[in-house]
């Protein structure tokens, strides 16, 4: 009896595991094999966590399609994380194909820098994934601590010296916007050194805030992180607007997205003289469109929200 009921009970753990065969294989390589990482999610002072309409912060990280492999990028970007893990989903098949695309696109991923604070920003990004659909993110930060710390105290020096509580955000932000210009002029050697593919290492730092603020000459790139850096710290809700060859600000006031472009009020001159114009100070979408410049012709579905103003 005793040996008969042996082996009704194998019979029925050997059908039961039959039955669940691929479950339980999921869960064990799941678990084991690839054990899932619980990496706690935390945010640094940093994230802005804001939405837009190309990106939005998101708390699920089992992906079903392209658009939240990005959400899922951008949050980890805006949380200032340097590591992260997400997941597929099970019944997403093109996921590892998609992820491995988007990875090799550096100019589809860099665009999620113009979403997220400066200083959260990264300088490379490196995505890994295996075949169970483990996607792993870690981030090369682009400004280190000590130099966010030196560009945080000069601005603290600056805000002390040229701005007053009864100031407008749009007196603080063009009393700013002079100091940086009046301070600054564009690097043209090293902007030449990239339009002839004759680049080094860029000494001055031209393309960073620090560089600006240190060396006082900037590449587009160096006007707009700084300003980006100071509209952050007015909680002013703003991105970054990129096009192949150009980047500069775009900021919500009193509900009106508005852009802001340093490089272009900084005109480099055949007399060498420092000019600072207004042109490109916190002007319509309208207008710029009516400006006609080559530069500023971006691209309108990623950046929504000032091109439908």
């Amino acid at each position: 009896m005793k040996h008969t009921l042996s082996i009704l009970f194998y019979v029925l753990i050997c059908g039961f595991i039959a039955y669940y065969r691929n479950d339980i294989t999921s869960f064990i390589i799941e678990n084991l094999v690839y054990r899932k990482e619980n990496i706690i999610f935390t945010t640094n002072e940093y994230s802005k966590s804001e939405n837009y309409n190309y990106v939005q912060i998101t708390n699920d990280f089992e992906v079903n399609n392209k658009a939240e492999i990005l959400n899922a990028i951008y949050t980890i970007l805006d949380s200032g994380m340097n590591e992260f893990v997400f997941y597929c989903a099970k019944d997403y098949d093109m996921c590892q194909y998609d992820v491995e695309k988007l990875s090799t696109n550096e100019n589809y991923l860099s665009v999620l820098n113009n979403f997220v604070h400066p200083y959260n920003s990264y300088n490379k990004l490196y995505i890994s994934t295996n075949n169970m659909g483990k996607i792993k993110i870690s981030v090369d930060k682009l400004y280190s601590n000590e130099e966010i710390k030196y560009i945080n105290d000069q601005l603290d020096v600056i805000e002390d010296t040229l701005l007053t509580s009864q100031m407008t955000d749009v007196e603080k932000i063009k009393t700013f916007h002079d100091y940086v210009i009046n301070n600054t002029v564009y690097d043209q050697k090293r902007a030449n050194e990239i339009e002839s593919n004759t680049q080094g290492e860029n000494t001055l730092m031209s393309h960073k805030a620090n560089g600006v603020l240190t060396n006082h000459v900037a590449l587009c790139s160096g006007y707009t992180d700084l300003m980006a850096i100071y509209l952050n710290r007015l909680n002013l809700k703003n991105y970054k607007i990129s096009t192949i060859n150009h980047i500069w600000n775009a900021v919500n006031i009193n509900n009106e997205w508005l852009h802001l472009d340093l490089t272009w009020d900084d005109p480099v001159t055949d007399t060498n003289e420092n000019v600072l114009l207004d042109d490109f100070f916190l002007i319509s979408n309208n207008k710029l469109v009516g400006k006609n410049t080559k530069q500023h012709n971006y691209d309108t579905n990623i950046y929504k929200e000032i091109a439908n103003h």
